[in-house]
């Protein structure tokens, strides 16, 4: 017996969860909806790219639907007339469905601590779109809360209801290079981990490895990661997170006969930094900011036609694939505008990051 998942984008039986790679392989939906997307604009030297956080419909006046997406094509923006800017990005979600998002810069809402952008959007997709959402948010104090889980040991959740509180990890999301500069506490949108593709779209194993494959070639490339066992999360915490305390996954750049696509490093996790050795509070399974909440103001984007490139999301302390984020916190300013306003110039090099120092091997 099989069942399909259309929530976690997978191919459910007894054995194993097999998790699907199909992208934009459905006729696009022509059904219109009114959602948002938060959203951000990063830079390298020679690109500027605007790249969605996270995208939802309001389900009623406080609570709204989700959806976790897996790649996304460069975006387009059209200046309509001097005071009209909008913006498209196609972005694929579950099971081969993909979503058109056009923005207007006359529906820009606000800006956030994570130099994020929310806009009220229109979402055009399939008539059952909601068949795809990921999972259920909440608007608590104007910010998008969403549903994400912790999984662990039985008595490791006990301690962790007891204190209130998460501590970080010291390692990167890889598991296997430890951190000086920068804890994580790790989230995932699965519910569950119980088969062994679930520990490996986590970036775990059995076997304490996982497998990449280069485009162009197809070459298969062994990276280490953290040696996992189901039995080890057999417990779970399930908590409301401000979705602007969440680090953007790293991306790789995918070129094939279609043209460019960009694709989410491990897409099913979901990280928050923290200062060294500081917890990571909650209340009414409610995860909100605190003053130790740490940001490093880059991501990573490989080049998959490269072994260097693919490797890069993994490899941070040795990449030059490294993309700025745009700071926008401190202004009223929106992406369309600032696009408009800044076309052709070096927006690279006047941003200051904090890259991640990791200790000696």
């Amino acid at each position: 017996m099989s069942f399909l998942n259309t929530h976690f984008d997978r191919i459910e039986t007894d054995k194993d969860n097999y998790y699907t790679t199909d992208r934009n392989t459905k006729p696009r939906g022509s059904t219109d909806y009114q959602g948002f997307i938060k959203c951000k604009l990063i830079h390298s030297n020679f690109l500027s790219l605007i790249i969605p956080d996270l995208i939802y419909i309001m389900d009623n006046d406080t609570d709204f639907s989700w959806f976790q997406f897996y790649s996304f094509v460069p975006n387009i923006i059209c200046q309509i007339s001097e005071n009209e800017i909008f913006g498209t990005i196609y972005i694929d979600i579950s099971c081969g469905h993909s979503l058109r998002i056009t923005i207007s810069n006359q529906d820009h809402l606000t800006n956030y601590p994570d130099d994020s952008n929310l806009f009220r959007c229109r979402i055009t997709g399939p008539a059952d779109l909601l068949t795809y959402s990921t999972g259920r948010g909440k608007v608590i104090n104007n910010i998008p809360h969403i549903t994400l889980y912790h999984h662990t040991l039985p008595a490791i959740v006990d301690l962790i209801n007891g204190s209130l509180n998460y501590r970080g990890s010291l390692w990167n999301y890889q598991g296997t290079k430890k951190l000086e500069n920068i804890n994580y506490a790790y989230f995932t949108s699965l519910d569950v981990i119980n088969k062994q593709s679930d520990l490996r779209m986590i970036a775990m194993s059995t076997n304490g490895e996982i497998i990449l494959r280069k485009d162009l070639s197809d070459e298969v490339i062994t990276i280490p990661v953290y040696r996992e066992s189901t039995s080890n999360r057999t417990a779970t915490l399930q908590q409301f997170i401000d979705s602007t305390l969440i680090l953007n996954n790293h991306l790789w750049r995918h070129r094939d006969e279609y043209g460019i696509h960009y694709e989410i490093c491990g897409a099913f996790i979901y990280r928050i930094g923290l200062v060294p050795n500081s917890p990571l509070p909650f209340k009414d399974n409610i995860i909100t900011r605190v003053h130790n909440i740490k940001t490093t103001g880059y991501i990573v984007l490989g080049d998959a036609t490269r072994e260097s490139g693919l490797l890069a999301p993994y490899d941070e302390e040795n990449t030059k694939y490294i993309f700025k984020i745009e700071p926008f916190h401190h202004n009223s300013n929106n992406i369309l505008n600032f696009w408009i306003q800044n076309a052709n110039t070096d927006l690279f090099n006047g941003i200051n990051i904090e890259m991640q120092i990791f200790a000696p091997h």
